[in-house]
């Protein structure tokens, strides 16, 4: 009976025995010293000087110290070497990984320097065309009896502010020159060359007219401030007169062709030039603070989408929409009159003021999180770490970096999600191992 009883108690500690390795080797294998480990090893640290760890890539919780397979999913398990010892630089920072050359190349990692640029915050708004003002038409008119030179406009042509009309040729243009060269040789003597010993006699007889009387006769035969200024430095009489746009605007009722004789004040054609256009547009709430009445603006039309107009803002602010909860913003512009239709959709963009030299990186390497964004930073030698950073406007493909990294640094901008989640992994291996 007494050797029954302890056969009993012998099978019961074995079995125990045996229960407590397999809980041990594979309910718990946290707790386990790897087996490589050698003499001397003190326990519980030995996993922080193994060479190499394997872990199950679905299930962090299943490591090893060699090749196999997770008992949960089957799936084989991936080493993972320890990065050399390091200093985190915050509470956030994630540990450095270690990445052979073979694979940054096979993973496309990019990388792009930390520097200082010049952002300008620029915000896209949608908007309606609230009123259009009654487009202007002016008439070109000869200043002077003239033959018509050169024609450069063409009927229903869009001329551009600036540019050339009509070349217009006279006798009448070149005596009022030659009389305010003489003018000015009087008021200024300098040295006669050839084009003052050409002066007719009559011209330089005729003392009845001033310098101030002689600038306004110019002006009003066609002659601007600048013509006006060239002739006096040069001092060469011209008998054409080119005019050109004040505005941009359309040819229309063109009555001359080149050759024709024209009388003073003779109609030489129209020009039909821009409307201006009043929108209200609509806006977030969180850039009502960067909209400011004065701000230039460049506006789209839906069906012009490829000119954009300039323009400016009026008033920032003016109203909130409560269903949409959206700023009013008004705004107006200038385009040809036969393209604007009232209550017409548009699209402008708000140009704020410029902020020079700050941080900045591409928006592309930017990784967000609910708790906070960071960025993959090279530290060279093939290891990358994980930095939060703050961050501040975001314009043109380029985010403002206030804080957590300086100029210079180098970050990832390709494959960087594939570095951090690496990181995150060995994160949560010291953590799980650090007992």
């Amino acid at each position: 009976m007494h050797r029954r009883t302890m056969l009993l108690w012998m099978i019961a500690l074995a079995v125990a025995f045996a229960a407590g390795f397999v809980v041990n080797r594979y309910l718990f294998p946290v707790n386990r010293a790897p087996e490589t480990a050698g003499a001397g090893t003190v326990p519980g640290h030995d996993h922080v000087h193994a060479e190499t760890t394997y872990v199950c890539p679905m299930h962090s919780q299943i490591i090893s110290d060699k090749p196999g397979t997770c008992p949960i999913c089957g799936m084989a398990l991936v080493p993972v070497k320890p990065a050399a010892a390091e200093t985190a630089t915050g509470a956030d920072a994630g540990p450095a990984v270690q990445i052979e050359p073979e694979v940054i190349n096979n993973l496309g990692v990019k990388i792009a320097r930390v520097r200082r640029t010049t952002l300008v915050r620029s915000i896209e708004t949608p908007g309606f065309v609230q009123q259009i003002e009654p487009a202007q038409h002016v008439r070109v008119q000869a200043p002077f009896a003239a033959k018509v030179s050169a024609l450069q406009a063409k009927p229903g042509q869009w001329i551009e502010a600036g540019k050339p009309l009509v070349t217009l040729e006279s006798e009448t243009l070149r005596t009022a020159e030659q009389v305010h060269i003489v003018l000015m040789k009087e008021s200024t003597p300098m040295q006669a060359n050839s084009h003052d010993t050409m002066l007719p006699a009559a011209v330089e007889a005729d003392h009845g007219m001033t310098l101030e009387k002689s600038r306004a006769e110019l002006a009003r035969l066609g002659l601007t401030d600048d013509a006006v200024r060239e002739l006096e430095q040069k001092r060469v009489a011209s008998s054409k007169l080119t005019l050109y746009a004040p505005y941009s605007g359309r040819i229309a009722n063109l009555q001359v062709t080149t050759g024709d004789s024209v009388k003073n004040g003779a109609t030489l054609f129209e020009l039909s030039g821009m409307a201006r256009a009043s929108v209200l547009a609509n806006a977030f709430q969180r850039d009502a603070a960067w909209i400011q009445s004065g701000q230039p603006v460049e506006v789209r039309l839906p069906h012009v989408s490829s000119q954009m107009w300039s323009g400016v803002v009026n008033q920032g602010a003016v109203a909130i929409d409560p269903s949409s909860q959206n700023i009013g913003v008004r705004l107006s512009f200038t385009a040809p009159a036969h393209l604007l239709k009232s209550a017409m959709y548009v699209v402008a963009t708000i140009h704020g003021d410029a902020r020079p030299g700050v941080l900045a990186v591409p928006q592309e390497a930017l990784i967000r999180t609910e708790s906070e964004d960071r960025v993959i930073v090279a530290l060279g030698g093939g290891r990358f770490k994980p930095v939060p950073v703050r961050t501040g406007i975001e314009t043109g493909g380029q985010v403002e970096i206030l804080s957590g990294l300086k100029e210079g640094d180098e970050i990832v901008v390709s494959a960087q999600f594939l570095i951090d989640s690496e990181s995150s992994l060995q994160a949560s291996f010291r953590r799980m191992t650090a007992h």
